[in-house]
């Protein structure tokens, strides 16, 4: 039996590039309706649309901010205009940066925690109606390992990701009674344009950080786009309030 999406209508926060644009590519290529976020890189937003709505795909970039409930607002009613309703969230769109102890700039901190949590409550409080509207549907948060077990130097992007943690797992309760499931995802190293600085710019330092990878490499961003779209299909009818780890073994965890 194959995976076919083809019967949900999904909505994707940052899906420009990395994760998100292999999420979209990958969903789309399963036959879902995918309307996509993007900030700043509209130009990789829309040669991605081109790209997929030249192969006949159901795709849509919608310029909004995360941080912005009324962006959401727009991104969720222009979903229910296009296709008549909503049936899945991928809360993707994040920040990653340092914030040594020291808190040299606070305007960083702010920033990651206005994203990466506040901006994740705000989308949820207008997607989470459209799901009841639709009559139940699916929510995958992007967590992180930094969540599961600290980042030095990164502590305001870990505290955030292990936030999505504990949303997923207070969600998933309080949502199942309308047949709405809440799960995460969280990626380690992934080799995407956020992690180019430190990946591609340093052979010697990308070497040390492939060694900690049992199985010897670094994931790329198809890596990731599967396991979201198998929390989002009805194979994963069963799961809810679940952390699915894909890290390439280097975080051992439940």
């Amino acid at each position: 039996m194959s995976l076919d999406l083809s019967h949900q209508r999904i909505l994707v926060t940052g899906g420009s590039r990395g994760i998100g644009a292999a999420t979209v590519r990958l969903l789309t290529g399963l036959g879902a309706k995918v309307a996509f976020t993007y900030l700043s890189a509209e130009q990789a937003a829309l040669d991605l649309q081109a790209d997929l709505q030249a192969q006949g795909r159901a795709v849509l970039a919608i310029r909004a901010d995360q941080r912005s409930r009324a962006d959401a607002q727009v991104a969720v009613a222009a979903v229910e205009a296009a296709w008549g309703g909503l049936d899945a969230f991928v809360g993707n769109a994040g920040i990653w940066a340092a914030t040594p102890a020291e808190l040299e700039d606070e305007g960083v901190l702010l920033d990651i925690l206005e994203t990466n949590v506040t901006g994740l409550f705000r989308w949820n409080a207008e997607v989470i109606p459209a799901l009841r509207r639709a009559g139940g549907g699916s929510i995958v948060l992007l967590s992180s390992t930094a969540g599961q077990r600290g980042e030095a130097r990164h502590g305001a992007y870990a505290a955030s990701k292990g936030a999505v943690i504990s949303l997923v797992k207070s969600l998933a309760p309080e949502l199942g009674p309308d047949r709405i499931r809440v799960n995460a995802v969280a990626p380690g190293w992934v080799d995407t344009d956020m992690s180019a600085a430190a990946l591609r710019a340093d052979a010697e330092q990308r070497k040390r950080i492939e060694a900690a990878f049992p199985l010897g490499h670094i994931p790329g961003a198809e890596d990731l786009a599967g396991p979201v779209a198998f929390l989002l299909s009805p194979w994963a009818a069963a799961i809810t309030g679940e952390v699915l780890n894909v890290n390439g073994g280097t975080v051992l965890c439940g």
